[in-house]
Formats: C-alpha cells, sequence, structure tokens
C-alpha cells in the first residue's frame, strides 16, 4: 500500500512537472540562442533539454512530495532553469555575485533612461543614433537577428505595441531586433521570462526575489523603447 501511494504521488507530481515544459522550453531556448548570437557561449555547445532536464532533476529532490500546487511547480521549476542558464554565464556575469537583483535592475533602468533620449521629432532614439543606423549594417548582420517572425509578432503582441505587422519595415527590424541586443542581461532575461516563458509581473517577481513594481516598471521601460523605435 506506501509504495502504491508512492509511485500515486511521483505520477501526479510528474504530470505536473510535464505540463510546465512547453512555457520553461521556450524560454531557456531563447536564453541560450541570445547568449550564441551575442557570443557568450559557443554555439550548439548546450542544449535547451540539458538544461531542463538538470533543473528536473533537482525539482524532484527538493519539491516532490513537498509542493502540490501547479503554479508552485511551475515556478519553481523556472527558478531553478533560470538559476542552471546564470550558472552558465557566470563567467560573463561574475559582478552579479556581489549586488542582488533588486540593486542590479535599479542599476539598469538607469542606464536604460541614461542611453536613450528624445530627438527633434519626438522619437525615442539611442544616443548612439539608432535612428540613423545605416552606418551601423556592417556589424549588425540579418545572420544576428535575435528575433524571427513569428517571434517579432509575437512581442509585438504581448508589449501591446500598436503596429501592423506590414508596416515593420527592413529598417524598423534591424532596429527592433538591435534594442534586445542591447538590453542589458538581467532585463532582457525578465523580458524574456514575461514573453516567452509567459509569466506574469507577479510570477517574475517571485522567480526574482524583488518587489513587483521593479519588474513593472523594467518591462514598460523596455516597452516604450520598443515602440518609440518601431512605430
Amino acid at each position: 500500500m506506501k509504495n502504491y501511494q508512492f509511485n500515486k504521488v511521483h505520477d501526479e507530481f510528474g504530470k505536473k512537472v510535464l505540463a510546465a515544459i512547453p512555457q520553461v522550453f521556450s524560454y531557456v531556448k531563447h536564453r541560450l540562442y541570445v547568449a550564441e548570437t551575442k557570443g557568450v557561449i559557443p554555439r550548439n555547445m548546450y542544449k535547451t533539454n540539458g538544461i531542463i532536464d538538470d533543473a528536473i532533476v533537482d525539482l524532484y529532490k527538493k519539491y516532490e512530495g513537498k509542493l502540490d500546487k501547479v503554479d508552485e511547480i511551475k515556478l519553481k521549476l523556472f527558478a531553478l532553469v533560470e538559476e542552471h542558464l546564470r550558472l552558465l554565464l557566470k563567467k560573463e556575469d561574475f559582478h552579479k555575485n556581489t549586488l542582488s537583483t533588486s540593486q542590479i535592475l535599479k542599476n539598469e533602468l538607469k542606464l536604460m533612461e541614461e542611453n536613450f533620449d528624445f530627438d527633434a521629432g519626438n522619437d525615442l532614439i539611442m544616443h548612439e543614433e539608432l535612428d540613423d543606423i545605416s552606418y551601423h549594417q556592417d556589424d549588425f548582420k540579418k545572420s544576428l537577428f535575435l528575433y524571427n517572425n513569428e517571434e517579432e509578432k509575437n512581442i509585438i503582441k504581448t508589449l501591446e505595441i500598436p503596429i501592423e505587422n506590414s508596416e515593420i519595415t527592413e529598417k524598423k527590424r534591424i532596429a527592433f531586433n538591435k534594442i534586445y541586443h542591447w538590453l542589458p542581461t538581467e532585463t532582457s532575461d525578465i523580458l524574456d521570462l514575461f514573453i516567452f516563458g509567459k509569466l506574469t509581473y507577479d510570477e517574475i517577481a517571485l522567480i526574482k526575489k524583488v518587489a513587483v513594481f521593479e519588474i513593472k516598471s523594467n518591462i514598460q521601460e523596455v516597452s516604450t523603447v520598443f515602440r518609440k523605435n518601431v512605430l
């Protein structure tokens, strides 16, 4: 009888873990792709399934028999894969060991505010002349685009950017992708949890262990930057 009960609990926990994997997979896949595209890690060295599998092993060890709700299990799995990714990029992000996530977000938000300005037409642009991007063509080839067309549609919809797909010109696509390429690591991670992981502000705040308003402020700031440069 005890073995039967254990197997039943084990199976139920497994079903709840499986239910969370599609959201987690989309998030991890994009984070690895971004790291590869930026040259942070070698291409094809790390696999999405490998990161998730390692996190699932930790999830079972730490939380099987302790968590029952689907949403709690999902958030713990997101937190574990996020930690695995963080460790993967430890050499590049070593400075984060001395700062809290909250302080990092505040610093990154301040940095974004300092790096963008308004031009004469009231359009938000980067100080590096993002509105006149032609001379940057060589350092941001099409092969380095962080988003494909479907992902761009997803981002536009999630961030509620009022633009039709037919209105996205090649120049706007370059600006769109370049903005993301320039985003600080912690901010882009939060954006991916929101867009690709499909998590709420509250859920991301729980994973990051910071106040909800900090998550909301960073996402809204990025949304503003996108809006001003693609509309």
